[in-house]
């Protein structure tokens, strides 16, 4: 029943900003949108911590090998776009004994699906966080994508048509 409560109240939210952002992002720009999209998802989950993409993309040039990059998004998802390095929450599940002693930095689209299941990770003992804003946010820095076959690409796949807040120069499948 906990189950369906979530998935009920992450469906109305989710469903709320689609809807609300379609009609604000044409007066609104979508980086702000974006911003205030993920307040009021982060709302829902303050008991967990939060890395901006800033501070990931730091990490990453200095090749911390402290972090592992888990990406939540389905299969179809993840096909068209990944932050480089990121592997699948399947495969995190699959080798998690070799990742207990990391910094597990988790991402979806914008934030949802991530912060759910980095709240679970964190009560299974990880040193879990959510990528604020997501992969949109990913985006909105100009962070590096690659697509399955591990070339460099600017497309990226939302969850609709709403969700179109990758910054102009990105292609958006949804």
């Amino acid at each position: 029943m906990r189950t369906f409560k979530y998935f009920t109240k992450g469906v109305c939210l989710l469903g709320l900003l689609g809807v609300v952002g379609f009609a604000i992002t044409s007066i609104v720009s979508p980086t702000a949108f974006l911003k205030t999209a993920y307040a009021l998802i982060a709302s829902e989950f303050g008991d967990i911590p939060a890395i901006s993409s800033n501070s990931l993309r730091s990490q990453l040039v200095n090749n911390n090998q402290h972090n592992v990059i888990v990406d939540v998004r389905n299969p179809e998802e993840r096909h068209v776009s990944t932050i480089p390095g990121a592997i699948s929450q399947e495969d995190f599940e699959r080798d998690r004994t070799d990742y207990q002693n990391k910094q597990i930095v988790v991402y979806c689209t914008i934030g949802y699906r991530s912060g759910h299941y980095v709240r679970l990770l964190r009560q299974q003992g990880f040193d879990a966080y959510n990528l604020s804003e997501g992969i949109l946010g990913w985006t909105q820095i100009d962070g590096q994508l690659i697509n399955a076959r591990g070339q460099v690409t600017k497309q990226v796949h939302v969850y609709s048509r709403p969700w179109n807040l990758a910054v102009k120069d990105h292609t958006v499948i949804f």
